[in-house]
């Protein structure tokens, strides 16, 4: 993943141009701005491919919006000094800005489970960005700038998560399965990074992770954190922090916005939340307030504002719906017959016992749930692909909107990968779900069609007792609960290790 220093290019390839917009009339009306600056980057064509590596794994660029506006004034550009062009006064003030970091910490402080939690997360402790990954970019940057050791990733995280690490960073170690076993070698590994007087500047993980919703032992990743003097981050963006409440163990949450938050798929944004309760927020506090500048767009946190006023009520909606359609596919996993092998769901994993032990306690207006995504898996790679051609639902790689979503997940994300997918647990007969707030019984009837159709074209799979034996070990939790009430090593860590 590392670029080889010989591949870059010199300082003098490389040309910073910076213009200055003025936006007074255009059409989005936004008094709070009138100059926009943008910055951008010439380099020699041999270096494309590094640029769009870059491109792809920070998620910095200009929204569309954005580009819009500036459409609008193109005729007029002036070219500014770097130095005039970093003293911008930010739109930071904005009240739709106020409003969403209001937003976020007000449900972040609502119904908190934990007595670790002694003071309340403020307004100044949400950071806002334009997009996820540059919210994860712009947070390891800062913490690189503090402590440049290597980082961890427990548990199979978003693809770009692990490649931006990996890229930008010193060194990442990854454990992608996050079961018991691991946090022992997670426990290994950092023991002989302090003995060697390296340390771990971070552990990343999710709540739940993507794309098998297992959730990690959150409790014992915070005893290392502490023991270690390691700043852990939970990106939530799956779990939500609706229905999780992670500041009782996490240094940091960070969020895709654009997501569930959003809820509609017409805007991008990312957040980082500083926990205050956190032993190193003396810490962290001033290298955010040193280094951060708000570059997400007005026309944008004005778009994600709205959206965002009714995400209590579509969480509790895809919750239930979710939950009624990952029965009846579990269902399916309990008939032998069936080509459906295994429903992935912080429900039905092996370690719903660890999502449970962060979800929000109900109130009197919102009962958290599991989330809005589930994994299928299918007895084949054909099985699979006849179920997703045959499906009439949407298809696509984003969750969290407000459609219903499938994206076959080895297949887009690994497609040049697949081996190293295997390895880490990721089978090409996969199809992630994100569920939307169509009707359910209307969802029903979508899952249920292509189902007809996968067994009309293959007909009934034959049984496998061993096979069937695996496929429920990955599916039903009381399998997990009942080995651990005997003592015994978990049959799950064996077969998700690959050990």
């Amino acid at each position: 993943m590392r670029q080889r220093e010989n591949e870059n290019p010199t300082s003098a390839e490389i040309v910073i141009y910076t213009l200055e917009i003025n936006v007074t009339n255009t059409v989005t009306l936004l008094p709070e701005i009138s100059t926009l600056r943008l910055y951008a980057v010439s380099f020699p064509e041999t270096s494309l491919k590094q640029a769009m590596i870059f491109w792809r794994l920070t998620g910095l660029g200009i929204s569309s919006r954005l580009a819009e506006d500036c459409l609008e004034s193109l005729d007029g550009p002036r070219a500014v000094a770097v130095a005039e062009a970093l003293a911008l006064k930010e739109h930071n003030s904005s009240q739709a800005f106020t409003l969403i970091r209001t937003r976020i910490a007000k449900i972040l402080n609502n119904s908190s489970r934990s007595q670790r939690v002694n003071r309340a997360t403020a307004d100044d402790d949400v950071y806002l960005y334009p997009s996820g990954m540059a919210a994860i970019y712009y947070l390891h940057q800062t913490l690189f700038s503090w402590r440049s050791t290597p980082s961890v990733v427990f548990g199979f995280p978003y693809e770009l998560t692990l490649k931006m690490l990996d890229t930008y960073g010193s060194d990442c170690k990854f454990f992608a399965f996050a079961t018991n076993k691991e946090l022992g070698k997670l426990q290994a590994h950092l023991e002989a990074q302090s003995l060697g007087g390296r340390g771990v500047q971070a552990i990343w993980c999710e709540c739940p992770s993507n794309p098998l919703l297992r959730t990690p032992d959150f409790d014992r990743l915070r005893q290392l954190a502490d023991q270690y003097e390691v700043v852990l981050i939970v990106d939530e963006t799956i779990g939500g922090f609706a229905n999780v409440d992670l500041l009782d163990v996490a240094d940091i949450l960070v969020t895709s916005l654009t997501k569930s938050f959003s809820g509609y798929s017409n805007v991008m944004g990312g957040s980082v939340v500083l926990n205050p309760s956190s032993p190193l927020y003396p810490v962290l506090k001033p290298l955010f307030q040193s280094s951060y500048r708000n570059e997400l767009y007005l026309a944008d946190a004005l778009q994600l504002e709205r959206n965002s006023r009714d995400f209590l009520r579509r969480t509790a909606q895809v919750n239930m719906t979710t939950l009624a359609l990952v029965n009846f596919f579990q269902n399916l996993v309990s008939d032998a017959s069936s080509h459906v092998t295994a429903v992935y769901h912080p429900s039905t994993c092996w370690s719903i016992e660890n999502y449970r032990n962060r979800m929000r306690p109900r109130t009197k207006d919102f009962e958290p749930g599991y989330g809005g995504v589930f994994t299928l898996e299918f007895s084949s790679v054909t099985a699979a692909r006849i179920f997703f051609d045959a499906s009439k639902l949407h298809k696509g790689p984003s969750l969290g909107a407000n459609v219903t979503l499938l994206q076959p997940y080895v297949q887009t994300v690994f497609y040049k990968e697949k081996d190293w997918a295997a390895r880490h647990g990721l089978k090409e007969s996969i199809i992630r779900v994100s569920v939307g707030l169509e009707d359910q019984e209307a969802l029903l009837n979508a899952f249920k069609e292509p189902m007809h159709v996968l067994e009309a074209t293959l007909g009934k799979r034959a049984s496998s007792a061993k096979l069937r034996n695996v496929d429920i070990m990955h599916s039903l939790p009381w399998i997990h609960r009942s080995k651990s009430d005997s003592g015994k090593e978990h049959a799950f860590e064996v077969i998700d290790g690959n050990l």
